[in-house]
C-alpha cells in the first residue's frame, strides 16, 4: 500500500498544510502538526500500514449559506484531512486515468466551474441554446461507507487501501457534509456510471449538475429525461426546484450555487 506510506502522507502535508483552516476536536493546528512532523508522519504510516489508524471526533461547526439556509460542516482533525487528502491524490490519479469523462468539471485537477462553463460556451456558440438543466438532489445521500467502498472497488483492487477507506468514510457524519475530504470523491464516484449512459449528448457536468445543450424544445426535453432516467439508475433523482428546460440560454446563467 505505498500510496499511504511516508513520501504521499509528506506530499499530502505539503498541500494541505498551506492552509489556514481550523484545528479539529483536539485542537492541533496545521503549524502544529509540521512542527512534529518527523515524528508524526512515520507514525501515522505505520499506522496506516498496519491497519490500526482509526479517525478522531470530529468537531461540528454549522452555519448558514448566504441564501440563508443552515448547513452542517464538521471539521475532522489536521492528521485525519491529511489522511483524507492522501487518499483522494491516490484515487483521482485512478478516476483521471479514464474513468470520468471529459465533460465533468468540479472537484477535479485544474476542472472547475470556468472549464464547465467554457464547454458549455462552445455548444451556445454553436447555437444549441436550449439546455435541459438537471440538479440532481442529495447526491451524498442514500449509501453507506460499505457502498461506496464498494462504487471505489470497481476501480481499485488494493484491498488494504479499500479497508482503509471505509474506516476513514465509518468515521465521517451520514450523509458526508462539507468539511469532509472525501465528499467530492464520493460524488464523482457515485455519477460516473450515469455519466457514462449519457456520454453520447452534448453535455457537460459541474458537480451535481447536469446541462446538455441542444436545438430545440423537444430535443431537449429528451435529453432531459434521459439524464434523469440516468441517475435513477444509481438512485438519486432530479431536484425539481432546481431542474428545468431553458431556453437561450446565458452560459454565466449555468452552474450557480442555488441557481
Amino acid at each position: 500500500m505505498p500510496f499511504l506510506g511516508e513520501v504521499h502522507l509528506v506530499r499530502a502535508l505539503r498541500q494541505c498544510g498551506r492552509r489556514c483552516s481550523s484545528p479539529g476536536a483536539d485542537g492541533v493546528t496545521w503549524g502544529d502538526y509540521r512542527r512534529a512532523a518527523a515524528v508524526r508522519i512515520p507514525r501515522l504510516a505505520v499506522a496506516l500500514r498496519e491497519g490500526s489508524w482509526r479517525p478522531a471526533p470530529l468537531r461540528a461547526n454549522p452555519f448558514l449559506t448566504y441564501t440563508g439556509r443552515p448547513l452542517m460542516c464538521v471539521i475532522p482533525t489536521v492528521e485525519d484531512r491529511l489522511v483524507h487528502r492522501a487518499m483522494r491524490n491516490a484515487i483521482d490519479h485512478i478516476l483521471e486515468g479514464g474513468v470520468l469523462a471529459p465533460w465533468v468539471s468540479g472537484y477535479r485537477p485544474r476542472r472547475n466551474r470556468l472549464t464547465a462553463l467554457r464547454q458549455a460556451m462552445t455548444y451556445l456558440d454553436k447555437g444549441f441554446n436550449w439546455v435541459a438543466d438537471i440538479d440532481v438532489a442529495r447526491v451524498s445521500e442514500g449509501s453507506n461507507a460499505d457502498e461506496v467502498t464498494g462504487w471505489l472497488a470497481e476501480h481499485v483492487h488494493d484491498g488494504k487501501f479499500l479497508d482503509r477507506f471505509r474506516t476513514a468514510l465509518s468515521g465521517l457524519p451520514y450523509p458526508l457534509v462539507p468539511g469532509t475530504g472525501l465528499a467530492p470523491t464520493l460524488i464523482n464516484l457515485r455519477l460516473a456510471p450515469a455519466d457514462r449512459l449519457l456520454s453520447d449528448l452534448r453535455i457537460v457536468r459541474f458537480v451535481d449538475n447536469y446541462c446538455a445543450f441542444t436545438a430545440g424544445h423537444a430535443e431537449a426535453r429528451q435529453a432531459m429525461n434521459r439524464i434523469e432516467r440516468a441517475i435513477e439508475e444509481v438512485g438519486l433523482a432530479a431536484n425539481p426546484r432546481k431542474s428545468r428546460i431553458r431556453t437561450s440560454a446565458c452560459a454565466e446563467d449555468l452552474f450557480l450555487i442555488d441557481g
